[in-house]
């Protein structure tokens, strides 16, 4: 009977653990989209009279960059 709930508490403990830490990069990829949004717009307005603009991500985790 212990060594069954022992492996309960373990399961549990793996299972919050697993959620927990989705459930924060499921957030900061959400307030990274946002960014990155705010970012290409401000990026368009600002360039828009300029004709040519590249946003340019360096990997997943990155914010966007704008240049001309």
């Amino acid at each position: 009977m212990n060594k069954n709930k022992l492996n309960m508490i373990i399961a549990i403990i793996v299972s919050v653990t697993i959620l927990t830490i989705g459930s924060v990069l499921i957030i900061q990829m959400g307030k990274n989209h946002q960014t990155n949004t705010l970012i290409i717009e401000k990026c368009f307005d600002k360039f828009d009279k300029e004709g040519t603009v590249m946003v340019e991500k360096k990997n997943f985790w990155s914010l966007v960059t704008c240049e001309k």
